[in-house]
Order: C-alpha cells, then structure tokens, then sequence
C-alpha cells in the first residue's frame, strides 16, 4: 500500500498503472494506496462486481477491474477512452484481458506471492516518457524504506 500511495502521490492526469497478478495478490490494496496519494478519504474497494469505481482527490482516478468482461467488446463499453480524456488517471486490473486497448504509455505491475504470506514481489516496467515518473516514485520509496517488506 505504500508503494502504491508513493505512485498516486506523483499520479498525473492521463497516466496509466496496469496490475497482473492472481487472485489476493494486492493489485486492490495497490489501488488503496495510489488513492491515498491522491488525497482522498474515500473507502476504496474492489471493482469486481461495478467494474470501474471513480475516486476523487487532487485528481480523478478511475480503478477498473476486468477479471469478469469476456472481450474486447465488452471493455470498449466501459469507456475508459473517456476518463483520460476528461483528465483522469486509471489504475486497471487483470489489462491482459485487453491490452490493445490502453495506451502504449503506461506503468506495468506484476505482482506476485513472496516466501512469508504477507511478501509480495513487484516488478514494473515503464514504458513512454509519460510512465517514467510512476516508476522513479516507486524506485525512490523502495529505496528509502517508505514500505514495510523486503527489496527483492
């Protein structure tokens, strides 16, 4: 949740996070924490079931879970197009389940199980100039020890 709050601190307007990962791996708790960076109280809670839930802080953020659509059709309904062109940022899980549709520009997550129950493994990729900040914040709160959990 840290890491996560350390990205929605730096989150800007049209920026995108995918998260991968299995079930219980974080990808909502990652969310949690990216809507604490944005400076909002609202509870934050899985899409699962709403598929997009909208949270607004310093500025909107728009957290979609694809894990129950069955295509491509079905996301294009959700008009997620909308939200970055409105100023928002989205945080998006299960994105393989449609990949060509978000931009190229984006912060990639995968989240995996680590050795004790509580680890989590992370690893991002930025791809684009607009994703380099997001993984520069979450190197720097790596790096400063501004999260609970190991290095690897």
């Amino acid at each position: 949740m840290a890491i996560g709050k350390a990205v929605g601190e730096v989150l800007a307007a049209g920026d995108v996070v995918l998260l991968r990962g299995e079930l219980g791996a974080g990808k909502t708790r990652f969310v949690e924490g990216m809507t604490r960076g944005i400076e909002t109280d609202a509870e934050t809670r899985s899409p699962t079931f709403v598929l997009v839930n909208e949270y607004a802080g310093r500025l909107m953020l728009a957290h979609c879970d694809l894990y129950r659509l069955s295509g491509p059709e079905e996301i294009g309904e959700l008009g997620l197009d909308d939200y970055l062109d409105r100023g928002a940022a989205l945080a998006v899980e299960w994105p393989e389940r449609a990949r060509d549709q978000f931009p190229e520009q984006a912060l990639e997550i995968d989240m995996g199980f680590g050795e004790a129950p509580n680890d989590r493994l992370l690893k991002a990729t930025a791809t684009g100039e607009a994703a380099c900040h997001l993984l520069a914040a979450m190197r720097a709160a790596a790096e400063t020890g501004r999260y609970a959990g190991s290095d690897r």
